[in-house]
């Protein structure tokens, strides 16, 4: 299902337009599903480009490193002063749903589960991982600093530019074009239209000539409802890149001017989709029961069930999606925050992401971040921010309620006095103070955001969409539910939203809890699990073993004080062995070292411990055995008359 169009999202949430089958005719037709696919090359080239990039580039890296900027300085550091692994994929996540509403296949939180790790290459999650391996891999542990950042930020931005390229070029072969080729103005709207249609249907649409793109193309026009606004929006974009200069009415344009105008359709649709998503939740803000921010699943389905608005996923897929807010087992209600920002309700144009309505909570945390300049506040300092900072449904300023001022020291305690802006309970607290711009934060891996299509692969479910005697089923179920207006329930029905105490950090921030709190702390605090630390530290443990075992067999293979006395026929030959196998145990267990290291079975600090350690041991070893044998070996010299 895509939110496309406001004249869609206000008539109906139709199925996915991949459903017209002439329009997903792929055999021997140029199609979009493998045009520019990125592969390792791209993504190593790309980075070394950035990492090296000059003047050239300097006015966009400029431009990048001003948008991370505050999220990079309120962020915790490690002791190196720079990102750790989770906090970059933290940062660069807000950074493109903030400007774009990308949502980064691979960089969205808890993406472990996502897809099927038996085909990691089937789509392009796998690039955000392999790109930041790569820097580390350089690195090293050290964390990474603003300019680090900024390079792979625009290493993904040139990913994403390679695809859009990519497919421009399979429209220029439908139209039979070559890349060398300059294009009238109306030949230009009709290679981008081709391409911009392929946008919506998400890669699923193939033609085998120009005639047969145009034929297509008109058919989805003439069936898609709301075209005519999605037109609107593409000429209005296109507009500055088309507009003629002076008196030149015969422009003609190459391949690099048709390449930025389609790089701007992926920059900017979140615009357009944003007039959808603002649509979306002012229908469900209307239909609200006494706790803000959410709706009853009996109200849910029955807008589904008697308006054009198609409500209708399964109860098990919201819960999967983190849209279900069960804490009142008996009345089920749907999340609004979670759920407009959801996977049904974003456009999969993209290998590399899908366009998701933005998540207006970043906004809210882009000021406080600017205000505070820091990881940690004050809770006072919070609150007094909060209270003058308004949003699209709540106004300011306002005296915050002593509850919510009650939560927010409960958090401070839990961290010891201070607030860790970038922790769950911190977020929780956000929801509480905005719930339908601030997203409820589940805990690590309780959640995932999949594709309908990835949750039925995943859980053998024929169909994400609930039929209608099921969500008739839910509506009966509800006795407390209004026949006219919003779920009601009279005073029976609590407006305090759902409170957890876990915590869950970026980076856990030193404290010093005071004792009265201390055991309440330990119960509550539960950090992120990395999920290699146990992997890591068995095999740190296994190669430190190895190497004490090389040391080993490399002392007992070397002869006693006693074998020296012993008779030798070839006693020259046997002292100049014996005088080389110290060097030659340190040049072998040098070469093991790096060797394992290489491998990447050793980090750098391990690496350097052994290396100095094991050759000192050796060095050490050797010239003790040295002065021991010298003595020994000219006494048999002397015995056998050498």
């Amino acid at each position: 299902r895509l939110q496309l169009v406001s004249t869609m999202m206000a008539c109906s949430r139709m199925l996915p337009l991949v459903a017209f089958v002439g329009l997903a005719i792929l055999a021997e037709s140029a199609n979009f599903l493998k045009s520019g696919l990125v592969s390792e090359n791209d993504v190593k080239t790309s980075l070394d480009a950035e990492l090296a990039a000059g003047s050239a580039d300097s006015a966009r890296l400029a431009a990048l490193e001003d948008a991370l900027r505050k999220t990079y300085t309120a962020l915790p550091k490690n002791t190196a002063g720079n990102l750790g692994h989770q906090a970059v994929r933290y940062v660069l996540h807000r950074l493109f749903v903030q400007r774009n509403g990308w949502f980064i296949r691979g960089l969205e939180p808890n993406n472990e589960t996502w897809h099927d790790v038996s085909q990691p290459h089937a789509l392009n999650e796998w690039v955000p991982s392999y790109l930041q391996g790569l820097l580390e891999q350089r690195m090293g542990e050290r964390g990474t600093n603003l300019q680090e950042l900024v390079a792979l930020a625009a290493s993904l931005e040139d990913l994403i530019d390679k695809e859009a390229i990519g497919r421009l070029e399979t429209a220029y072969e439908i139209h039979q074009f070559k890349r060398a080729s300059t294009l009238s103005r109306d030949e230009v709207l009709e290679v981008v239209s081709t391409y911009y249609v392929n946008f919506l249907l998400a890669g699923n649409f193939a033609a085998d000539s120009r005639s047969d793109a145009i034929q297509k193309t008109n058919r989805f026009a003439n069936r898609y409802t709301g075209w005519d606004e999605a037109s609107q929006w593409l000429h209005k974009t296109l507009a500055p890149h088309l507009k003629p200069e002076s008196d030149d009415v015969d422009k003609t344009f190459d391949f690099a001017a048709v390449s930025r105008m389609v790089e701007d359709i992926g920059e900017k649709y979140y615009n357009f989709n944003d007039v959808e998503c603002r649509d979306l939740k002012h229908v469900l803000g209307n239909m609200e029961g006494f706790k803000a921010g959410r709706v009853r699943l009996s109200q849910f389905y029955k807008k589904a069930l008697y308006s054009h608005w198609n409500f209708n996923e399964k109860v098990d897929y919201l819960r999967v999606l983190g849209a279900l807010d069960e804490s009142d087992p008996q009345s089920p209600q749907v999340i609004t925050s979670n759920y407009i920002m959801a996977r049904p309700n974003c456009l999969e144009s993209s290998n590399l992401y899908a366009v998701c309505c933005r998540n207006e909570c970043e906004d809210l945390m882009g000021h406080l971040e600017s205000q505070v300049g820091n990881s940690m506040a004050d809770p006072q300092q919070i609150a007094e921010l909060v209270a003058a900072l308004p949003s699209d449904t709540v106004t300011a300023p306002r005296e915050l309620p002593a509850s919510l001022l009650g939560r927010l020291d409960q958090v401070a305690a839990n961290n010891g006095g201070q607030v860790p802006l970038h922790g769950r309970l911190f977020a929780q607290w956000m929801h509480h103070a905005y719930p339908r711009e601030c997203p409820y934060p589940h805990e690590v891996g309780s959640t995932s955001p999949q594709t309908p299509d990835e949750w039925m692969a995943q859980t053998g479910e024929s169909d994400s969409q609930a039929s209608q005697a099921e969500m008739q089923a839910a509506v009966d179920a509800d006795t407390c539910a209004s026949t006219d207006g919003p779920g009601d329930c009279g005073d029976s029905e609590s407006a305090e939203l759902p409170w957890s105490a876990n915590e869950e950090l970026l980076v856990a921030h030193p404290r010093a809890p005071s004792p009265q709190v201390a055991d309440e702390v330990e119960d509550s605090q539960v950090l992120p699990k990395h999920p290699v630390l146990g992997a890591t530290l068995a095999r740190d443990i296994a190669v430190a073993g190895g190497l004490l075992a090389f040391l080993a067999l490399d002392y007992k293979r070397t002869p006693s004080r006693g074998s020296l006395k012993k008779k030798d026929e070839d006693v020259e030959k046997r002292i100049y062995n014996e005088g080389r196998f110290g060097w030659r145990s340190v040049i072998g267990f040098i070469a093991f070292v790096f060797l394992i290291h290489a491998f990447d079975l050793l980090d750098t600090a391990l690496f350097a411990c052994a290396l100095c350690g094991g050759v000192g041991a050796l060095v050490v070893r050797y010239v003790v055995e040295k002065k021991l044998t010298q003595p020994l070996a000219v006494e048999q010299l002397k015995c056998c008359g050498v």
